[in-house]
C-alpha cells in the first residue's frame, strides 16, 4: 500500500490538501495561532516532519530557532534535510528529535499505531507530536461511509474538500480512534483544536460539491463562517481537521 500511496503522489505532486498549504507555501498566520493555543515547544529544537511534501514547514521551524528535517515517500522538495522514508519505518536512531510533526498525512498511513510507536521511538523524553489530520466523526463521515459503502466511491478515497476529488488511501479517521492509536503507542496527555473555516465541511460537506452552485455556496460560506467559531469551540470535531498535540 506505501507503494501505491508513493506512485499517487509521484504522478500527482500537487495533490496536497492542508489547511497549512503545502504547494506553494505555508499559511504562517494559522500556523503561529496554532502553535499559541497547543503551546507548541519550537524554540530551538529539533524537529521531524513525517510527510513533508515540499518542507515548507521548515519556514516555520527555522524561524523559532529550531533545526528541521523532512521524511517523505517522495522527493518534491530541495534545500533541507530529507530522508526518502515509510512513517512506519523511520531510519533515526531511538531519542533523536524534540518534535515530530506530521500534516494531514496520517489519515494515508496504512498501520497508524505502527507510525505513531515510531514517532515515539525517536522522540526524546519530554518530546511531542503535532497531528494535523481530517475528522470523521461529523456529517462528513457519513456521506464518505455511504459514498464508500454503497459504491459511489472507491473505499478510502472519498474526501469533501478540492470539490470532492478522490484521494488515496483516505481513512475515515476519528478523534476516538486517533487517541486511541496514540495512546497505544505510548503517548499520555492528548491536546485538541478545531478548525473553525472547515465547520461547514465538516457538517455540510456538499458545500465543496462540484455541481454546488456558487451563489449558494457563497452563502453558505457565510453562514458558516460566523457560527463555525463558536460551534468549535465546544465541538472540535464539528470541523472537517482537528490540530493535536500528544505528549510523551
Amino acid at each position: 500500500m506505501s507503494h501505491e500511496i508513493q506512485e499517487f503522489y509521484r504522478e500527482n505532486p500537487l495533490m496536497v490538501s492542508s489547511p497549512f498549504g503545502g504547494v506553494s507555501g505555508v499559511h504562517r498566520d494559522l500556523f503561529d495561532d496554532v502553535i499559541r493555543k497547543l503551546n507548541l515547544p519550537l524554540d530551538g529544537q529539533s524537529i521531524l516532519d513525517v510527510g513533508c511534501g515540499r518542507g515548507f514547514v521548515g519556514e516555520v521551524v527555522r524561524a523559532h530557532g529550531g533545526r528541521y528535517t523532512g521524511a517523505d515517500l517522495v522527493r518534491n522538495g530541495t534545500g533541507f534535510s530529507l530522508a526518502l522514508a515509510d512513517a512506519m519505518n523511520l531510519p533515526f536512531r531511538d531519542e533523536s528529535f524534540d518534535g515530530v510533526f506530521c500534516i494531514d498525512a496520517f489519515e494515508h498511513i496504512p498501520d497508524g499505531v505502527r507510525a505513531a510507536r515510531e514517532f515515539r521511538r525517536v522522540l526524546r523524553p519530554g518530546g511531542f507530536v503535532f497531528l494535523s489530520a481530517p475528522n470523521y466523526g461529523n456529517v462528513a463521515g457519513i456521506v464518505k461511509w455511504w459514498c464508500e459503502a454503497f459504491g459511489f466511491s472507491k473505499r478510502d478515497s472519498w474526501a469533501p474538500f478540492r470539490r470532492w476529488q478522490p484521494q488515496e488511501l483516505e481513512q475515515a479517521l476519528t478523534q476516538r480512534r486517533i487517541r486511541a492509536q496514540y495512546r497505544s503507542a505510548g503517548f499520555g496527555r492528548a491536546t485538541r483544536i478545531g478548525h473553525a473555516p472547515e465547520v461547514g465541511l465538516g457538517l455540510f460537506p456538499w458545500i465543496d460539491h462540484p455541481r454546488m452552485p456558487e451563489a449558494v455556496q457563497f452563502r453558505l460560506q457565510r453562514a458558516f463562517a460566523s457560527v463555525g467559531p463558536a460551534i468549535v469551540r465546544f465541538w472540535p470535531g464539528a470541523s472537517l481537521h482537528v490540530f493535536w498535540k500528544f505528549e510523551v
